[in-house]
């Protein structure tokens, strides 16, 4: 089975080798807890150092602001890269007249099945299902994303979803997306006493692999992600 590496240190061995390759894996998490920052780093080490090819869908975040945000984590050279940014945001303000008639949803996967048919790439992120889900308007969200997974799932790539979690709701994702999922990384911040926050990571689910299941702590530090154990509470 061809493995998708996270280049994040230790937590390859913790999902058994990696992401299977061609799986759909939600990024779950609360505001602040870095999974934009997770799933670019995902796609940008794939990039640079397994040659693969990326497309990242940013539904909110300018194109300019992400590439900023991301070359301060020290993630540089990203006009060479073979890393595709769609900036639906921008499209959203030329066509704001025709953003609530349009079914975004559908406009999406015509230009993903496209893309990733002419450009062949391996790696596709969505930020954010959440974003997506505000611009749609679903008649039965269950069966539609049924399909709409179903139609990531045929794409053949490693399809990365981040899911946005309010605070304080324990829920995955909006509509049992989880069900439909091959994978679920779910990160949270963890109150250590009355002034310090640790930002853990867990694997919740994984298709196909024997993974451990339990919480690590995620540090970014020397320019990458890694995984230590929580040694106290």
């Amino acid at each position: 089975m061809e493995l998708v590496q996270t280049f994040v240190g230790g937590f390859d061995e913790v999902l058994g080798g990696g992401i299977p390759k061609g799986s759909i894996v939600l990024v779950c998490g609360s505001p602040g807890t870095m999974k934009t920052s997770l799933a670019f780093s995902i796609a940008y080490n794939n990039i640079k150092n397994n040659g693969s090819k990326g497309l990242y869908i940013s539904l909110e975040e300018s194109t300019d602001d992400l590439k900023t945000d991301m070359e301060n984590m020290g993630l540089a050279g990203l006009d060479k890269m073979d890393l595709h940014i769609l900036d639906v945001g921008k499209i959203r303000l030329e066509h704001k007249e025709e953003e609530m008639s349009k079914n975004w949803l559908e406009v999406l996967m015509k230009y993903i099945e496209h893309r990733v048919g002419v450009n062949k790439f391996d790696i596709v992120v969505i930020d954010s299902l959440a974003a997506l889900y505000a611009l749609t308007k679903f008649s039965n969200p269950r069966r539609e994303l049924f399909h709409f997974f179903g139609f990531l799932k045929g794409l053949g790539a490693t399809v990365l979803l981040i899911s946005e979690i309010p605070s304080g709701q324990s829920k995955l994702a909006t509509y049992d997306e989880d069900f439909l999922a091959d994978g679920i990384i779910f990160l949270k911040q963890y109150e250590m006493g009355e002034t310090d926050v640790q930002l853990r990571i867990r694997c919740i689910k994984l298709r196909r692999r024997k993974h451990k299941h339990g919480y690590f702590a995620l540090i970014y530090e020397n320019d990458k992600f890694a995984v230590t154990n929580v040694i106290s509470e």
